[in-house]
């Protein structure tokens, strides 16, 4: 397979997609609206935060809430402060770890240096650090072309390199990535991976500390920065294992050269010490698990057919070029089987790590990007799949290119679309898909074959009922009409607003009623969400901004609530002393399974004055298209 030739042909691939990605970068559709102004938002801001509360505000632990509330009042990073966990003591730690600050870290200082000594605002979040942080990412993603290309032709011809990158650099959601969420995890691990792979084979060629001391820090960072990459091990730890020979092999191997393997594992554990430091500091323990808020895994039930085929989200619609690496599977054990057992066990762990998280269709991006950083690894046998074709009969090879030409344009194609907006984050449908295809423009009845755009903020407004048909959801007046059992001892019968009974909360009764229902029975298998109103009178004969309470909609998923809103009462036009009619309105998150139940509940959380609630109301609207 490798050729003794001149490697010019990848190398202009190389700068051919060097030059695609920095013109992308710069000329995003998003920058005419904000130019480098919002790049520090969502998840990305916990990735960042470590940085400026540490070293501008001196304040790791988040204890004065007004620099975040100035910081979100002025750059607006999301809807809500969702990216931190609050602890017991007060304090907030960020929800993700730091490794990525360590990527954002040099220009961050760049962009401070630049702040202080002009007009903007040293902050962290102005224009400069924003600027110097989106550009700067640019430098890991170009120097991972640089390591993927001299690792492949390790392996393959310069005309097979030159092939293979062409097509992970243009015909998968690899470019989306890089040209449009590159301050997110999978293109600059996409690198990390590229300079792993290259370690790799170097060190067991060479057995050099050079190779495996970086090889320990990439590691290091890339489980530090995204811990389900924890699976990059499989590569180096199952290289050139193959058969039992080759086991004993690579035990020998390891065990002449331990010392250098415990360098490899000191330089890893150097990446965590920062991580263990602010956690001891912020925390009061060395190790903490800050992943709380996260959604978590369903290793029981994993998500495959959907990631590999849902219209939603998934790998064979929206990168349909993957099939040649599928193909190329096949032909690891012919090509190179000293490192099939390594790429096949890290490709199924890690497939089975990904289709096993619970909002399997991987947030706000185009096609499967958790998948992104993998795409490295995956251009070994995506290389013996372009060495079998271009060793093939002429109509496999009119027909094999046939398909990746037309797979990278419908990739090109559609990243425009996406940049566009017509493909949405996280709303597409089948019957979108088929409306919108190969389409440069839409109109609003073209949108409204998509999911429903959810709000990410606090409070959502119902302003088109006359589109849904409703029902009554549950009904509670505390006498003859009750959807769930009642207890009589939470009952009251001198304060009342219709009938004999009213229900009262307080200290010894603060959770009542609670009415729970299935996804599946709310919402239809041919809808994708569903309103609900709700709407009480309740009475407090004191302030109700003292005896606070709240109704709490909430659908959770396991231990993580996937939406959970407290209304409060006190937010709403109350008068003392008298009946207040209370009503609020909350969409149906998009469900990790339609088994999880809805739950609707009352709480009070006031001071000792107790809380009456009568003729609860509980609506669906069901929307008619």
């Amino acid at each position: 397979m490798k050729q003794n030739n001149t490697p010019a042909l990848s190398f202009f691939v190389m700068i051919f997609i060097m030059v695609l990605i920095i013109i992308g970068h710069f000329t995003q559709p998003k920058l005419k609206q904000d130019f480098f102004t919002r790049e520090l938002g969502y998840d990305v801001t916990s990735y960042y935060l470590y940085l400026p509360m540490t070293f501008i505000y001196h304040d790791p632990g988040f204890e004065n809430k007004a620099i975040i509330d100035s910081i979100f009042l002025k750059y607006k990073p999301s809807p809500t402060f969702y990216q931190t966990l609050e602890l017991p003591n007060g304090r907030r730690v960020p929800n993700y770890t730091c490794g990525f600050a360590y990527a954002y870290a040099p220009f961050f200082l760049i962009g401070h240096l630049w702040a202080k000594s002009s007009s903007f605002p040293a902050d962290g979040f102005s224009f400069p650090y924003q600027f110097a942080i989106a550009t700067g990412i640019l430098f890991y993603l170009l120097v991972g072309w640089i390591f993927l290309r001299r690792f492949l032709l390790f392996l393959f011809s310069d005309q097979t390199t030159a092939i293979v990158m062409l097509i992970i650099g243009t015909a998968t959601n690899y470019f989306a990535e890089a040209i449009g969420n590159y301050l997110q995890p999978h293109a600059m691990l996409f690198s990390g991976y590229a300079l792993l792979l290259y370690l790799t084979y170097k060190w067991h060629a060479q057995q050099k500390l050079r190779y495996l001391i970086p090889a320990g820090i990439v590691m290091g960072w890339m489980i530090l920065s995204r811990p389900s990459d924890i699976v990059c091990i499989f590569i180096p730890l199952l290289w050139n294992i193959y058969n039992r020979k080759s086991f004993q092999d690579k035990l020998q191997l390891l065990r002449i050269n331990a010392g250098q393997l415990v360098w490899m594992l000191l330089a890893a554990l150097v990446v965590f010490i920062p991580q263990f430091l602010y956690w001891k500091h912020v925390t009061g323990q060395f190790i903490f698990f800050s992943y709380k808020n996260t959604e978590g895994f369903d290793f029981m039930k994993p998500h495959i057919l959907n990631v590999l085929f849902s219209f939603k989200k998934s790998l064979f619609v929206y990168t349909p070029v993957l099939i040649f690496v599928v193909a190329g599977f096949f032909g690891l054990k012919k090509y190179f089987p000293a490192y099939r057992l390594s790429i096949i066990v890290y490709a199924l762990v890690n497939f089975y790590f990904l289709s096993s998280w619970a909002a399997w269709w991987n947030g706000g991006s185009f096609g499967m990007r958790y998948f992104v950083q993998s795409y490295a690894v995956m251009c070994i046998p995506l290389g013996c799949a372009v060495d079998y074709i271009r060793s093939s009969r002429a109509w496999v090879k009119i027909m094999s290119v046939s398909a990746i030409l037309l797979f990278t344009f419908l990739n090109l194609f559609q990243i425009w679309q996406f940049m566009h907006w017509i493909i949405p984050d996280d709303r597409m449908t089948f019957a979108y898909y088929k409306r919108i295809f190969l389409k440069t423009s839409v109109n609003e009845d073209d949108r409204r074959l998509a999911e429903i755009e959810r709000s990410f903020a606090a409070t959502e407004s119902f302003n088109n009922k006359e589109d849904y048909r409703h029902y009554t959801l549950a009904h509670y007046d505390f006498d003859s009409i009750n959807s769930s059992v009642i207890d009589p001892s939470k009952l009251d019968t001198g304060t009342v607003h219709s009938s004999k009974y009213s229900c009262k909360l307080s200290n010894e009764n603060p959770y009542y009623p609670t009415f729970k229902v299935k996804y599946r029975n709310l919402v239809p298998a041919d809808r994708d969400h569903v309103w609900i109103k709700v709407s009480l009178w309740y009475f407090s004969s004191g302030d109700i901004r003292e005896d606070q309470t709240s109704f709490v909609i909430n659908m959770p998923h396991r231990k993580y609530n996937l939406k959970y809103r407290a209304f409060d009462f006190h937010k709403q036009p109350f008068v003392p002393g008298q009946w207040n009619h209370f009503m609020v309105e909350y969409m149906t998150p998009f469900p990790y399974s339609e088994d999880d139940e809805f739950e609707f509940y009352t709480w009070y959380h006031g001071k000792g004055a107790p809380v009456y609630i009568d003729d609860l109301n509980i609506e669906a609207y069901v929307r008619n298209y």
